[in-house]
């Protein structure tokens, strides 16, 4: 994430030094364990450490490792707040409940008991330590020694000047003594001396009262630069003048400042609450003011790493990075973000370009003069201009002008008239060659003469041409050509180039011929002639290609596109590249310290890029980029691998150990090596690989962005771990390398006299087992004689249970508990036989007309009975109507509980025509009969019922099994269902309907419906 900031110079001129620094930032999403970060130092090994508000953070360029009040011992809070790294690469950490001091390497911390919160610390000139906290502490150089700190660790306690009273706020190291802050007055106390262990004495050299509002308000930092001190408050910035009296310090304004830091070359930062100011040595002040997402962002710390990198700690944004820019942006006009769409040369050397102003030319010292205002152009937009001599030839959307001796010309030919001029390069046989959008035409002393072969290419619109000694090369917006004197040729083989749109030609004696595309890519052709196409695919940075430039005293291929700049080796493009060596120059992630992106690259063609003795200069939407030919790019050092510790299940080895061959124990065969690289501007182009090898070399592991390798279940030997870290598109054959080598002993069971011992051990107890079992299987074989006829018996007795215990269970199961009926699974068991029973006595029963009738019976609203009387008023009523149903049944038939208020009639061997007759009286007496409630009070129900016959009365309809019966019947009841109920209906078919057809539907409902459309089904209701 990157921020948005505007720039406010606080005089006419001003150096771009601020401008010049690209930032990144870092928060929560990248690991940051905190927005809020109050300390910043970097340790001997390179690493950035962070005292935030939720823990202490290191950082390498790649991730954060934090360490807090949960994951480590030694932390007693989690806000940090100060930490510094005294003389012997310690780390001292200040928090808000004491104070630690913390080896980087080792991670072995030493915590002391001050009293209180520390709120600041610092180190004199002779190494020692000092504490502000609920007082002032000093520990000696002398005891921080390495030789007394390993001999004497427990005499590091730090001493209490008891000469301070009251809490210290904030301290500054000055030439000749200490400055600090407690709560009423500003103190200067001169360099400690001890005589003794017993003795120790301060020298109070001044003692200053506050002014009362800055006594009553927050003093953020108190700083010494240049001879100077300086108090940060929230009432702005002081100092103290030669004559010791605080005075405000009116050049930064009245807002609240939080930190100074100066630096070694003279620089001044200041961080305000809503901006960040820059002074160079004896030089003005710049400012940036931070904001993002419309809030104002002021940093709580600022420091200047050994890169001098300035990094700044945000109390509400995170990490902030900011590092010297490599490109230097120049000024067109009155606007820092005039954008240039051409840029030229002239023989005095001076710089032509052209921009929505129009055209001026860049001298000597950045100084910008207007030549031609826009309405001279005729407000036409121009492409392309090309000195000849002292003449100005420039192409524009409508033909060519000619700039000379301070006069402007259009140039009077017909085929120039309203037709766009894209690219004007030099002619060999002299003159220029304009490329248009209507063709190709070469312009000299004798006039315009179109050119040989405008009819054999594909399409007439030139965007660039390349004319060499005995050949030149033409871009189109749809593929390029060669020609020469026998004729014209598309190039491009089988690739895309062929509807390429040409930005950029670029021929390469002995080496290749480069074309560059707007959104194809890159072209090239081999020395064995054939052309390849490289993209995004390919490593390519994205962007349309706006130029091609070739660099011979480095042998680099520069390009620019739209969203930056990158170079290449030109040597690898003579044979097929299969790893794309390229460098990223601006990407279109750099933003400027100003917030702006460099917004490179704008333009195409000849002039998209301009070539000076040391640098190029690219066009862009933010005036001119001028990039040194020998720019050293930020993430080009050399690469330096660290193996930072060594896990195993029961310690942790660190980098320091790691030095030596390691001796691992018996049980440490699980093993994790992290392992990284320090690189804080370009992490994302590291890529590492690693292997552990023994006797063979294992294979290695490509790890673009781990930075851990995890060994399991190691067998004994000796190993090796080897580390290679790379530039990704860099060989590995270039990697730099780091190892450590590991030892794995053998425990004493991995050793051959165990193996004897086990193996003796096993003989004899299988001899003894063998011969133990062989008694007992003789003893067995006697008992189990026995055992085998009285289990007979048992068994036999227990058959006989299990089969009475089978016929009880049978009975429960095909009987309703509620209402003593017959089950649902009764039926399911039951019907299949009184089906198979009337199937054998078929003819028989039909001669006589009985069938079985198969009848579902609903009670209506029974739902209200149970909201109005309980379930046990419903189960009541369930109980009666079961016993009534029973009552109207004969003893061959039987009722069974269907669902909750459902039950199912099966009558048997019922005649057709009584049917009707049976269902009428059934409703009649459900309806008359009263139902008594357990609360004395009786009541009334009704029912509705739906019967259906199996075998259907179809053709064969003894085919279609019972279930389609009781579906049938289900289906009728709900046509009395929604007549009302207390009623019944049946289903009447069609005398010569057929069964087969029937049975072909899946669906009965939709089958039934389909029958009633034809007039060959009725449902016959009858209503009560």
């Amino acid at each position: 994430m990157f921020f948005i900031l505007g720039v406010v110079l606080f005089a006419n001129t001003a150096s771009a030094a601020i401008n010049d620094y690209v930032v990144k930032q870092w928060n929560l999403q990248n690991g940051l364990p905190s927005q809020s970060i109050a300390s910043i130092v970097q340790d001997n090994n390179g690493y950035i450490w962070l005292g935030t508000q939720f823990g202490l953070s290191r950082f390498d360029g790649h991730k954060f490792t934090n360490l807090t009040t949960q994951n480590s011992a030694f932390l007693q809070s989690n806000a940090i707040h100060k930490l510094i790294i005294d003389k012997y690469g310690m780390l001292w950490i200040g928090t808000r409940r004491g104070l630690h001091r913390l080896n980087p390497q080792t991670l072995e911390a030493q915590s002391f008991n001050i009293q209180g919160p520390v709120r600041d610390l610092l180190q004199d000139h002779d190494g020692g330590i000092w504490i502000a906290s609920n007082g002032l502490y000093y520990v000696s150089a002398e005891k921080l020694s390495e030789k007394n700190v390993k001999r004497e660790a427990l005499s590091l306690t730090p001493r209490k000047i008891n000469q301070i009273v009251g809490s210290v706020t904030r301290m500054a190291l000055s030439s000749d003594g200490i400055w600090l802050v407690n709560e009423h007055h500003l103190l200067k106390i001169k360099e400690s001396r001890s005589g003794s262990n017993t003795e120790f004495r301060l020298e109070l050299a001044s003692k200053l009262s506050l002014p009362r509002q800055l006594a009553q308000t927050i003093i953020h930092d108190l700083s010494w630069i240049d001879g100077r001190l300086y108090l940060a408050s929230e009432l702005g910035a002081y100092f103290l003048d030669i004559d010791e009296v605080i005075r405000r310090y009116d050049e930064i304004g009245n807002t609240a400042v939080y930190k100074f830091q100066g630096d070694e070359d003279g620089g001044f930062w200041v961080s305000t609450s809503n901006e960040l100011m820059y002074r160079e040595s004896n030089g003005n002040w710049q400012s940036v003011k931070p904001t993002q997402s419309d809030q104002n962002i002021w940093f709580s710390d600022i420091f200047k790493d050994r890169e001098d990198n300035i990094w700044l700690g945000s109390l509400n944004e995170g990490l902030w990075f900011a590092h010297s820019g490599k490109v230097e942006r120049h000024q067109v006009g009155p606007l820092s973000n005039q954008g240039v769409t051409a840029i030229t040369q002239a023989e005095d050397e001076s710089v032509w370009v052209s921009s929505r102003l129009g055209i001026g030319v860049l001298s000597d010292g950045d100084t910008y003069r207007q030549v031609l205002s826009m309405q001279q152009l005729q407000r036409r937009q121009v492409f392309d201009l090309e000195f000849q001599g002292s003449r100005l030839y420039l192409g524009t959307e409508k033909g060519v002008l000619l700039y000379e001796q301070g006069k402007i010309y259009t140039l009077p030919f017909i085929e120039l008239r309203d037709n766009p001029v894209f690219s004007i390069s030099t002619s060999n046989k002299g003159g220029l060659w304009l490329g248009t959008g209507r063709g190709l035409y070469r312009l000299d002393y004798a006039g315009l003469t179109p050119f040989a072969y405008n009819s054999f290419l594909g399409s007439q619109y030139i965007t660039f041409v390349l004319d060499l000694p005995n050949f030149g090369f033409i871009g189109t917006n749809k593929g390029a050509y060669q020609y020469n004197e026998r004729g014209i040729e598309k190039l491009g083989g089988h690739t895309s180039l062929d509807v390429a749109y040409v930005t950029s030609i670029l021929h390469l004696d002995g080496i290749s011929t480069l074309i560059g595309s707007r959104s194809h890519g890159l072209f090239y052709k081999t020395d064995e002639g054939l052309w390849h196409q490289l993209d995004a695919s390919n490593g390519l940075p994205y962007g349309s290609i706006n130029s091609l430039y070739y660099d011979k005293q480095f042998e680099q291929i520069w390009v620019s596109t739209k969203k930056g700049v990158y170079r290449m080796p030109a040597p690898q493009f003579k044979k097929n590249i299969d790893n794309l060596r390229v460098e990223q120059v601006i990407s279109q992630f750099d933003r400027q310290l100003d917030g702006k992106a460099s917004q490179c690259c704008s333009g195409f063609g000849h002039d998209a890029v301009m070539e000076t003795q040391s640098a190029i200069w690219y066009p862009s939407s933010q005036g001119i980029v001028e990039i040194p030919k020998d720019v050293k790019l930020f993430g080009a050092d050399e690469l330096k691998p660290k193996i930072e510790a060594l896990y195993t299940q029961e310690r942790r080895i660190s980098s320091s150990e790691l030095m030596a061959p390691i001796l691992l124990g018996n049980g440490e065969r699980d093993i994790t090596v992290q392992y990284t690289a320090i690189d804080f501007y370009a992490p994302k182009s590291i890529e590492f690989r690693y292997r552990l090898s023994s006797k063979e070399k294992g294979e290695w592991r490509d790890a673009p962005e781990g930075q851990e390798a995890i060994y399991t279940n190691l067998p004994p030997g000796e190993y090796i771990f080897e580390l290679e870290v790379k530039r990704r598109g860099e060989d590995w054959s270039k990697a730099r390398a780091k190892h450590v080598a590991i030892s794995l002993p053998r425990r004493f069971d991995e050793t051959i006299y165990f193996r004897l011992v086990i193996t003796c051990g096993f003989i004899f107890l299988f001899y003894l087992i063998f011969w133990v079992f062989r008694a007992q299987e003789r003893r067995k074989q006697m008992a189990l004689e026995n055992l085998v006829a009285d289990r007979t018996t048992e068994l036999r007795k227990a058959n006989e249970k299990l089969n009475q215990v089978n016929t009880q269970l049978k009975l429960v199961s095909h009987t309703d508990e509620l209402t003593g009926l017959r089950s649902r699974r009764f039926l399911f068991d039951q019907l299949p036989k009184d089906v198979e029973h009337y199937q054998r006595n078929a003819q028989s029963l039909q001669q006589q007309n009985k069938r079985l009738v198969l009848m579902i019976l609903n009670i209506d609203s029974f739902s209200k009975i149970n909201d109005t009387h309980g379930p046990i008023g419903g189960d009541s009523c369930l109980q009666q109507l079961a016993t009534l149903l029973n009552m109207r049944t004969q003893g061959s038939d039987y009722v069974a509980r269907w669902s909750g208020d459902e039950f199912l009639l099966l009558l048997r061997d019922f005649k057709r025509d009584e049917v009707e007759d049976y269902v009428g009286d059934l409703c009649k007496a459900v309806a008359d009969f009263e139902f008594n409630l357990p609360n004395g009070k009786s009541m009334k129900m009704t029912v509705s019922m739906g019967w259906s016959f199996y075998p259907l009365p179809l053709l064969g309809g003894q085919v279609i099994g019972w279930e389609a019966s009781v579906n049938l019947a289900d289906i009728a009841l709900h046509q009395v269902k929604h007549r009302g109920g207390d009623g019944a209906a049946t289903i009447i078919f069609d005398e010569q309907l057929d069964a087969f057809e029937f049975e072909q539907s899946s669906n009965i409902e939709s089958q039934l419906q389909t029958l009633q459309e034809n007039g060959l089904a009725e449902v016959k209701v009858w209503m009560r």
